[in-house]
């Protein structure tokens, strides 16, 4: 691979000017894309945004050090079409580093000359997952809107980052375990634990007990949820000995990565306060940082950003809960679950935004999806609308 250190010296409109390629192959798939799927116009517009989005990130919201992760995986995305790298072994033998170049150097986009140019990559990738969930009927008009406005997602899908493959691996393995389909699920799990098996660890035994226990096609009821929740807690006392050591193992290690002191860390410490960190710590993740707690103008907004999603949450669970209760409780299950794990050792504002998001967006996917939620703010959906969300969820659910 040869020396691209001259690209970030080129200047801001320099370095812009060598992603026109990659940036008008975007606009040409949505146009494409939204031809084929009867796209409407102002969704249309807001893709044709999207594909905007990674000239004003990097080098202009901020510097792309900020996310130095971005520099490895143009590096190693360099050496694979370079031939440096093999690909096969980038995918087989390779570290997370590794295996997501070789992932971004499959997409059939031209070039990668500088770390602003892989957030081209994953903007055709989560157009590619819209076009995707629209096809298989998943989006409700709410849903839909909130996949397009999203701001954590639009962000981190437009950086030089792994984290929408995570994204589009963990929504498709969903997808499919709505539609009963075993092998597509296990095949996307795959690639998913090669590069954030934490997710695979979280995603893997929830979807499996969906499947096993018949829940995509009856839900889960309050009574059970309930005993459901309450044998978590349980089960948090008995296996504390064995699981707290490695809670605080991973607790230290990602407060370090993120620059603290070990030794100012307050390890978890017995049972009990065991169960109350993981009563709360889902709760704190889902919200940090609070107003009080930002300390500059990116926290605040995304200080802001938690309130308005908390916000929409709630209308969410009243509106899913006049629909389709069972459905819902399994979903709340899972975002709890999911949020306590990870709110158990994440301690950075940044890294919380970037970690949860893809479990909001499975949250409200898919609660809408399975609760037939067009709306927020009505309680009552038009019964054409809601017979045609029937046979389209049907339609898709192959055995």
């Amino acid at each position: 691979m040869g020396d691209l250190s001259w690209v970030m010296s080129s200047g801001f409109l320099g370095l812009r000017f060598y992603d026109l390629p990659n940036f008008f192959l975007c606009v040409l798939f949505v146009i494409i894309g939204s031809r084929r799927f009867n796209i409407e116009p102002a969704v249309q517009v807001v893709l044709l945004l999207h594909c905007l989005l990674p000239f004003f990130l990097n080098e202009f919201l901020f510097p792309t050090e900020y996310l130095g992760d971005q520099f490895r995986y143009w590096r190693q995305f360099n050496a694979i079409r370079a031939g440096e790298l093999p690909l096969i072994e980038a995918l087989v033998a390779g570290g997370n580093v590794e295996q997501a170049a070789a992932l971004f150097a499959m997409i059939p986009l031209p070039m990668a000359l500088s770390p602003i140019s892989l957030g081209f990559f994953n903007t055709l990738i989560w157009v590619v997952l819209f076009f995707w969930l629209h096809q298989k009927g998943v989006f409700t008009k709410f849903s839909m809107w909130f996949f397009l406005l999203y701001p954590s997602m639009a962000l981190y899908t437009g950086l030089s980052l792994r984290d929408t493959f995570i994204l589009v691996f963990m929504v498709m393995a969903v997808q499919f375990a709505r539609e009963g389909r075993w092998l597509p699920m296990l095949a996307v799990f795959a690639p998913l634990y090669a590069i954030k098996f934490q997710n695979f660890l979280i995603l893997a035994p929830v979807l499996v007990i969906y499947l096993l226990f018949g829940i995509r096609h009856h839900g889960v009821t309050l009574f059970r949820g309930v005993l459901t929740a309450l044998a978590g807690l349980a089960a948090l006392i008995i296996l504390s000995p064995a699981v707290l050591p490695v809670v605080n193992y991973f607790r230290a290690a990602l407060y370090a990565e993120d620059g603290g002191d070990r030794d100012e860390l307050n390890l978890i410490d017995g049972p009990t306060e065991f169960v109350v960190e993981g009563l709360t710590s889902g709760v704190y993740f889902l919200l940090k940082p609070f107003p009080w707690e930002a300390s500059n103008a990116l926290q605040i907004v995304q200080s802001a950003e938690n309130l308005v999603i908390f916000g929409l949450l709630v209308l969410l669970v009243r509106a899913a809960w006049r629909r389709v209760p069972k459905k819902l409780v399994f979903w709340m299950l899972f975002i709890g679950f999911s949020l306590s794990v990870y709110g158990l050792v994440v301690f950075n504002y940044g890294t919380s935004a970037r970690y949860r998001y893809p479990f909001l967006v499975i949250f409200i996917l898919f609660t809408c999806a399975d609760c037939y939620v067009q709306s927020l703010f009505k309680r009552i959906l038009p019964d054409r609308w809601y017979e045609r969300s029937r046979v389209n969820t049907a339609s898709h659910s192959v055995n």
